[in-house]
């Protein structure tokens, strides 16, 4: 018997490469005697290729030479490519050998017939990587399964390890292993690959160890191969199970041994885990236990290598990061997570949503080969992971999954009968500024053949959350309107009308599996992790994003504000916790979610907000602020208002989350703080002790001064603090309106309210004012969206001709508005203000303008009610309060973009105050916007002496 095991021989190192613009290689024999060594490079293997050419796309053809010992010759060679972007076709000693499609997989090719044992071969791979600008090969790149190459930036080579691996003529060819935890069994499906070219008799030999190493299953049979691939069906019996939780990732370990008839053994160790999961009504279960899913979005973009970690660190890092903050759940987003990234998810004890990289490919005639192609490669490498739970097809694309992804969902139930299946991620809603659709959901639960309907959606509300949008998270699902969202600027009526009749109808629980907020990290630190290498793609584009917020920064003067560039990092971290917590907390306190996943895990170059670690792996504020939410134990504390009139009362609603339950000693202490930090309230709550959701007493917190005012709440249990939560609130003095300056205030269109009233003088849309009325009046637009054509042409002129007006925020339906307005050579374009996943930062100096008010830095809570939900572009003015971020279109060069939120322009001989600040719509409600408006009356009147000041 020759029991030995498969031998290896690693072809890692320099190779060459020549790249192909004309695609001319083949035709020119350059995989056999024609290779252009003039024109060939170095290249390191495995590596994309833009590494060391950070510009080459489209062709390029790879050479190295090998040898192979002359006693691999009684053995079967196999050449393997653990991954190779994009297509590719191989040639050993001049002879094609095969192809492949696909980047992120792996595929090797038997090439016993064409290799010189004990002498030097030569190994010529062409490869195809696709570009933004053009077809490749006639494939276009958003017809491709390429994951997010589209979004981030396009690569290519040979990114995965190349080997030559010897085998017996009659060796395993696949091996599955289904676990069946109820059933207290796993079911082996064992794939024997005979090259003879007869009917061979083989012993199989079978051992399980259990995760203490003792033997828990043993068997012996013979079988009859036939040439070619043959299947057999094996059921392991593994009575009592260790089951594999993220607690506890017993892991067993299964070797075959497969002996033919000379006595030639082919042996492999697989690990396995007896583990359960799938998901009915939106709810998930692990070993039939309810779970609920808290989970990180990990992006498809690395430092450096782009396509991969680099480092085996870097994988374990983030792992335990994610573990340690009490997550359960990674979802390896539009690119399957790799085999030592699963391996290590295995040991730790993570869930893995893996994900294809058909990511959001348009309609093509390929779309269901490329569907079940990838499908079938990632579900052949990765089935037998236990930490990978959920095989996701689509993402945000309700198109391509319209046309076959319940197709697909079956093709991927028939190869894995264990796992859930979701379709297209976010199917159900996907929220944005300006966007978003509504459409079905469907999810296949393990073990289950028909799909089912679930609520999948995707939010993106900006940071701080608006309460009527707070207040929506916290109660969605339960019949509440959908239509705040709509007036918060997210979507439209019809689409979040359409999603609540959806709603009505569903019973189910609701999955949140993408939701987030930005906040940028430290550019300068970013650039210098990459060590002086500025020619890399995310290198090259970083440094570009730093030194355009250095210019910036440097020409807006915001030192004053700030201090420095890391000054304003920090603030926009803050901002960052305070979305990301008030999001994820309304979500724990509604019991109708199920679960989320937070987008995301890591930042990439030009999305270097969105992480709760940077591209470094390094920690943000909000990585912590998360470790926070995830604790067994939460308390939560909303106030009704971030901002109130001092002298008011405003309620706080108080909530406990419990994941484990607590001792009868446990209380919850409340104290309140005055804007001196004295206490002026303290209480205990009375507060049930099961897991659960349980909203408490509601608190009323008395605001007798102007200042901020904290409520401390602690959960306590036997002295030691389980959790812990600050909520503040903004008490402001109250408006002496009529201490404004004595200047006629002439108002076009809609009046902004009472408070006002007896200073405004109406205008009447043929131009005629009120008798008496002062000539040097200031005109006030405080609604620009009800103003006609002819009004615009009157206070635009008054304008030109000296006067000064205060123009409140402009929408992008306000039509009529905004073509007066560029008539008269003003170019004002409107741009999203809220934020996303990405943020929007909005800054205010210490200033007249914002006296009385909290300024100095990027506005908070505070201001969530009056916060420009559109930006303008600077007009060549005084720009008063604006605001940031940068390019996020892969359409435009990477850079910063700086805006204006309030700005003073000049027009003719007069002036117009811009202000995007919703102001005047939220005046009487709001006393922070009241205090607002009445600082931009009295800059606006104040304006009218310095004219010539303005740009």
């Amino acid at each position: 018997m020759t029991n030995q095991p498969r031998e290896e021989l690693d072809l890692s190192g320099l190779w060459q490469i020549a790249f192909d613009p004309a695609n001319a290689g083949v035709r020119n024999s350059w995989p056999d005697h024609g290779w252009p060594q003039a024109d060939s490079k170095p290249i390191q293997v495995p590596e994309i290729w833009n590494i060391a050419y950070p510009d080459a796309e489209g062709v390029g053809f790879y050479r190295t030479t090998f040898s192979v010992p002359e006693t691999w010759r009684s053995q079967i060679t196999l050449l393997r490519f653990q991954g190779v972007i994009y297509r590719c076709e191989v040639w050993v000693n001049g002879k094609f050998v095969g192809g492949h499609e696909g980047g992120y997989t792996e595929f090797g090719f038997d090439i016993s017939a064409v290799i010189q044992y004990g002498s030097e071969n030569s190994l010529v791979v062409r490869v195809t990587a696709l570009s933004k600008a053009r077809e490749i090969d006639g494939t276009a790149l958003q017809h491709a399964p390429l994951s997010k190459q589209g979004w981030y930036y396009v690569y290519g080579g040979i990114w995965g390890r190349v080997s030559l691996e010897t085998c017996p003529w009659i060796a395993c060819e696949s091996l599955s292993i289904d676990p069946d935890l109820r059933r207290e069994m796993a079911q082996l499906e064992l794939g024997i690959h005979n090259r003879r070219a007869e009917c061979r008799q083989v012993e199989i030999q079978l051992k399980v160890r259990d995760p203490r190493g003792g033997l828990a299953f043993e068997q012996q049979c013979r079988a009859a191969v036939p040439p070619g691939v043959a299947q057999f069906s094996y059921p392991i019996q593994l009575p009592r199970p260790l089951a594999w939780s993220c607690e506890q990732p017993n892991l067993y370990q299964l070797e075959t041994r497969v002996i033919d008839e000379d006595g030639q053994v082919d042996q492999r160790l697989t690990r396995f885990g007896m583990r359960d999961f799938s998901v009915h009504d939106g709810q998930f279960f692990l070993n039939n236990q309810p779970l609920y899913v808290r989970g990180v979005l990990l992006q498809p973009n690395f430092p450096v290598n782009l396509i991969n970690h680099p480092s085996r660190e870097m994988m374990v890092r983030e792992i335990n990061l994610v573990k340690e903050a009490g997550f359960n759940l990674i979802r390896s987003h539009l690119q399957p997570a790799p085999p030592a990234y699963l391996d290590l998810a295995d040991e730790m004890g993570m869930l893995i949503y893996n994900e294809t990289s058909l990511a959001w490919i348009r309609d093509n005639p390929r779309l269901l080969d490329h569907g079940r192609r990838e499908l079938q490669t990632m579900i052949a490498r990765d089935r037998n992971h236990p930490s990978v739970v959920i095989w996701g097809i689509y993402n945000e694309n309700p198109q391509a999954s319209a046309i076959n992804g319940a197709e697909l969902a079956r093709f991927a139930r028939a190869l894995d009968p264990t796992r859930v299946i979701v379709e297209d991620s976010g199917g159900s809603l996907a929220i944005d500024q300006d966007f978003g659709w509504i459409d079905r959901a469907a999810v296949t639960p393990a073990w289950q053949a028909q799909s089912e309907r679930i609520l999948d959606v995707h939010l993106y509300v900006g940071s701080p959350t608006p309460d009527s949008i707070y207040r929506w998270l916290s109660s969605m699902g339960t019949g509440v309107s959908s239509r705040v969202l709509a007036e918060e600027g997210f979507g439209s009526p019809a689409i979040l009308e359409e999603y609540d009749r959806e709603s009505r109808s569903y019973r189910g629980r609701i999955f949140v599996s993408e939701l987030g907020c930005g906040g940028m990290a430290d550019l300068d630190e970013l650039v210098a992790g990459f060590d002086g290498r500025e020619d890399l793609l995310d290198s090259r584009e970083l440094k570009i994003l730093r030194d355009g917020m250095h210019q910036g920064f440097q020409e807006r003067r915001l030192e004053r504000i700030f201090g420095s560039p890391q000054g304003l990092f920090q603030e926009s971290q803050d901002l960052q916790v305070i979305g990301n917590t008030q999001q994820v907390e309304a979500l724990l306190a509604n019991p109708r979610v199920s679960g989320f996943i937070i987008t995301q895990l890591n930042d990439v170059s030009w999305e270097f907000h969105a992480g709760l670690l940077d591209l470094w792996r390094n920690p943000k504020p909000a990585y912590y602020a998360a470790q926070n939410l995830n604790k067994p134990n939460l308390v939560i504390l909303r106030a009704d208002r971030a901002s109130a009139a001092a002298g008011e009362t405003v309620s706080v609603d108080l909530t406990l989350v419990n994941r484990l339950p607590l001792q009868t000693k446990a209380v919850i202490q409340v104290v309140v703080y005055d804007p001196a930090l004295q206490k002026i309230d303290s209480r205990q709550i009375k507060m049930p002790f099961h897991p659960g959701v349980h909203p408490l007493e509601k608190l009323r917190v008395d605001l007798p001064i102007p200042g901020t005012y904290r409520v401390t709440a602690r959960l306590l249990q036997e002295g030691e603090v389980l959790a812990e939560t600050t909520e503040t609130i903004l008490a402001l003095e109250g408006i002496a309106w009529n201490e404004l300056p004595q200047i006629p205030i002439r108002c076009m269109g809609r009046q902004p309210g009472s408070a006002l009233s007896s200073r405004l003088v109406q205008v009447d849309p043929a131009g005629a004012v009120a008798e008496g009325d002062s000539p040097n009046a200031l005109y006030l637009a405080a609604h620009p969206g009800t103003i006609s054509a002819a009004e615009w042409e009157v206070l635009l002129d008054a304008v030109e001709s000296g006067s000064v007006a205060i123009v409140g925020a402009l929408w992008p339906d306000n039509a009529t508005a905004l073509s007066a307005i560029n008539g008269h050579g003003l170019k004002l374009r409107l741009h999203p203000g809220i934020g996303s996943w990405m943020g929007c930062y909005h800054w205010a100096p210490q200033s007249e303008l914002f006296s009385g008010l909290p300024a100095g830095g990027l506005v908070k809570a505070p201001y969530v009610g009056v916060i420009p939900k559109y930006v303008l572009s600077e007009m060549g003015g005084e720009v008063l309060a604006g605001s940031l971020r940068n390019t996020q279109s892969r359409q435009e060069a990477p850079g910063m973009l700086w805006y204006s939120d309030i700005e003073a322009v000049r027009c003719g001989r007069g002036a117009i105050l811009f202000c995007q600040y919703r102001v005047f719509e939220n005046q009487e409600k709001n006393p922070l916007a009241a205090r607002l408006a009445y600082n931009l009356l009295v800059t606006a009147a104040r304006l009218s002496s310095s004219l010539p000041t303005i740009g």
